[in-house]
């Protein structure tokens, strides 16, 4: 484990991963003390994940929910034996693979074990088998050293800053 950010928040990341997202996270917004989103232009425009997301809608009927005005991510609703969300980090690999309740609620998937269903596993099959890391609640909630203008109490966690800055 490594102590991150600012705050000396622990993380449950290990070092190597700490670093490779620290890494991705200084070349998407180039400068943390006035982090620039102007990559989610060309990221969006490029569409690196185009074949996952074909994969995804095989398997499931996809919506894109995508807004990049807020987010940094391109974000699906898939619809197969319930409801689903994914996201995928315009900064890296990064995903994060949620099961909707009807009553708003949602449960993160981040490992094979988590999977209930045949579907649940294919999702996380083709997800990580594009090298995303699915992330968890934990590592979601860690400190990150980034200073966008939008956040105030200054701690950006990684959900912040790979996913959606203003959550």
């Amino acid at each position: 484990m490594k102590e991150s950010g600012s705050m000396g928040a622990r993380t449950p990341w290990p070092w190597r991963a700490w670093d490779e997202l620290t890494r991705d996270i200084q070349n998407a917004y180039e400068d943390i003390g006035a982090p620039r989103r102007s990559f989610v232009s060309a990221v969006e425009q490029s569409q690196p994940y185009r074949d996952l997301v074909h994969a995804l809608s095989e398997v499931a009927e996809l919506n894109d929910d995508t807004d990049v005005n807020c987010d940094v991510c391109f974000s699906y609703v898939l619809e197969s034996d319930g409801l689903y969300f994914v996201r995928l980090s315009m900064v890296g690999l990064y995903a994060t693979f949620e099961r909707l309740h009807g009553h708003g609620g949602a449960d993160l998937v981040t490992s094979r074990k988590d999977c209930s269903s045949d579907f649940e596993r294919d999702v996380f099959r083709l997800l990580t088998a594009r090298g995303f890391h699915v992330l968890s609640e934990g590592e979601l909630n860690s400190v990150v050293d980034l200073a966008p203008p939008d956040i105030d109490n200054g701690a950006v966690t990684v959900r912040n800053a790979i996913f959606s800055p203003e959550e």
